[in-house]
């Protein structure tokens, strides 16, 4: 059995409170590298960055399109969410139970989709979303993460929070150190979509008892802010803390990665 504070991460459990509000909605999937996605056809037929699919790099509409705007829009026609849009993630002929990806083909997915996701969270303002890509990668390949909606996530950490990479002998962060984990899903109909980027930067002793003096902040695709510790939306993102509040005692409220997609 995985210990308690490795399991939390990959767990399928999630706070109540996050389905109900809507906020990190999406189908689960099989933990990367743990099952073959057998429909390997329609994958590639439906699968929105890939080549072969009328949905692919021509279309203006396509999230993968080289000169993408934010496909998450509001106002955008192309934007792949709405609800009638056949090429988008969640149009209804995308609809469908969980699919599981292998190793490769979550890699894949991701190489495509990393562009246009960070294009989207940049647009809420934040300094850290804007420039998270460039900070090191802490998992081979993106992973099932249970208490982040079941979605496919990538951890990342920026110069200060280094020490991340020593997983459980990496100690107390020092003031400054800030995780990033941005998300993507795939449907049962090949569909992938735009996950919330997630942010917990370490602030000054004092800052928020509660948090562990950590700051999360919690952005959706299209750039909205969701909430941030002690700012604006400060009680969306209770959750985040609550939950990883559970380990602050010996890993300084980090959740790790699962053992087989550690990077060091």
């Amino acid at each position: 059995m995985k210990p308690y504070k490795t399991n939390l991460l990959s767990s399928t459990v999630m706070p109540a409170m996050v389905v109900a509000a809507g906020m990190i909605a999406g189908g689960g999937l099989a933990v990367a590298g743990q099952s073959t996605f057998a429909a390997s056809i329609t994958y590639v037929a439906q699968n929105p960055c890939a080549a072969k699919n009328p949905c692919a790099a021509k279309n203006a509409c396509n999230p993968c399109a080289a000169k993408a705007c934010n496909p998450c829009a509001a106002k955008n026609p192309c934007n792949p969410c709405a609800a009638a849009n056949p090429c988008g993630p969640c149009g209804a002929s995308g609809q469908g139970g969980a699919v599981g990806l292998t190793s490769l083909e979550a890699r894949k997915v991701y190489d495509c989709l990393r562009g246009g996701l960070q294009a989207g969270y940049t647009k809420s303002g934040n300094r850290y979303a804007a420039s998270y890509g460039s900070w090191k990668s802490y998992n081979k390949q993106p992973f099932v993460s249970g208490t982040h909606g079941g979605r496919l996530v990538n951890n990342y950490a920026n110069a200060k929070a280094s020490a991340y990479g020593r997983f459980e002998k990496a100690g107390k962060m020092p003031t400054g150190a800030v995780l990033a984990k941005d998300s993507f899903s795939v449907n049962a109909g090949g569909h992938a979509g735009a996950g919330p980027f997630f942010l917990m930067e370490k602030m000054n002793a004092g800052f928020n008892k509660a948090s562990g003096d950590w700051r999360y902040t919690l952005v959706m695709p299209s750039g909205q802010v969701v909430g941030a510790t002690n700012g604006r939306g400060s009680a969306n993102v209770k959750f985040c803390y609550t939950c990883h509040m559970s380990v602050a005692a010996d890993q300084d409220s980090m959740m790790l990665l699962p053992d087989e997609v550690r990077r060091n």
